[in-house]
């Protein structure tokens, strides 16, 4: 009996020892695993709470026992680390470094980082929404809208593809076929300011339209860039050509401005979402188009969402007997990953 007692003993001792613990401004000392940093908070892994976030700013001390990737402020990248708490400062220690690394808390940008932020891979994420309307009967209507995208995010790269789809019929005779296409490239110089090139392509037969399409290069920030939160604006310069099936055909060089925000509330319950997007023809100020989409998306299942959302499309000069305005108020259930 003695010697069970003094093995449970000495298991709970060893795995004890096998913790990382970390120090908290209001003294108290937590045992877990670190996860990784990011977002100016620490993910740590209790076995009574779970996976906790825990502001970097509460912690004061942190001593670790298995490895971690650890990048600090000035980008340097150290491998298979473990941090020491030394006074108020920490020891980093690794075998690719022959002498250990004395730092702040404050001087550590990440830990455990994802594969787009080290740099050793990409972060791809994306969704597809599908809206269809059927009706029978005193109407006969169908109405078809996909909407979908697809960002690859890497450390200093990003590129976003994205295909949207409008149909409409009414008793088989067809009142909206409209399609947009984009492909962007945006390449991240010094934190967060980026350099991009786009191209896009809109087809739609009931504004005369066969096919408009964009080519440019510009400016871009990213303000906030989060799972949570995201902010970007640009600003540049794009080629347009625009043919009409009936209206004579045009081109032309625009400024080019777009906004891009998205925010979620109630624990990732509900995102709001605004997207933004102006063509300023620079030779002829009454050319000009906007296209704006404005929504909530709030979860149904693991993965699948539902969205509501007011698309406008604005030309201020249209050819003769089109307006200028589209409005489109759609509902939609789709996939996210």
């Amino acid at each position: 009996m003695k010697n069970v007692i003094c093995l449970i003993f000495t298991c709970l001792l060893i795995n004890q020892s096998y913790a990382d613990t970390i120090s908290l401004s209001n003294g108290d000392n937590l045992n877990g695993t670190i996860i990784r940093k990011e977002d100016n908070a620490l993910v740590f892994s209790t076995d009574y709470a779970g996976e906790i976030k825990i502001q970097w700013d509460h912690i004061t001390a942190i001593t670790t026992d298995k490895p971690l990737q650890i990048i600090l402020n000035n980008d340097t990248s150290i491998e298979k680390a473990s941090i020491t708490s030394s006074d108020n400062n920490h020891i980093i220690k690794t075998d690719g470094i022959k002498n250990p690394v004395e730092v702040q808390l404050s001087s550590i940008k990440y830990i455990n980082p994802t594969a787009e932020v080290s740099g050793k891979g990409v972060k791809i994420t994306g969704r597809v929404n599908i809206g269809l309307s059927i009706a029978s009967g005193n109407s006969d209507t169908e109405n078809l809208n996909i909407d979908s995208e697809v960002i690859l995010r890497g450390k200093q790269n990003r590129t976003t593809a994205a295909i949207k789809i409008y149909k409409a019929s009414d008793s088989g005779v067809s009142i909206e076929q409209k399609t947009n296409a984009l492909l962007k490239y945006d390449h991240f110089l010094d934190g967060n300011d980026y350099i991009y090139g786009n191209t896009s392509f809109i087809r739609d037969k009931f504004k005369d339209r066969k096919l408009k399409s964009t080519i440019g290069l510009g400016y871009g920030h990213q303000f906030i860039e989060s799972d949570a939160r995201n902010l970007s604006l640009e600003t540049g310069l794009n080629y347009v050509n625009d043919d009409y099936f009936i209206a004579a055909d045009e081109d032309y060089v625009a400024g080019r401005w777009a906004l891009r925000f998205d925010q979620q509330f109630f624990n990732s319950k509900l995102q709001f979402f605004h997207i933004h997007e102006g063509l300023l023809d620079l030779d002829n100020t009454n050319n000009l188009s906007i296209i704006t989409q404005t929504g909530f998306r709030f979860p149904i299942l693991e993965n699948m969402n539902a969205t509501l959302q007011l698309n406008l499309d604005r030309d201020k000069t249209t050819p003769v007997g089109i307006k200028n305005t589209d409005k489109k108020i759609l509902f939609s259930v789709g996939y996210t990953w």
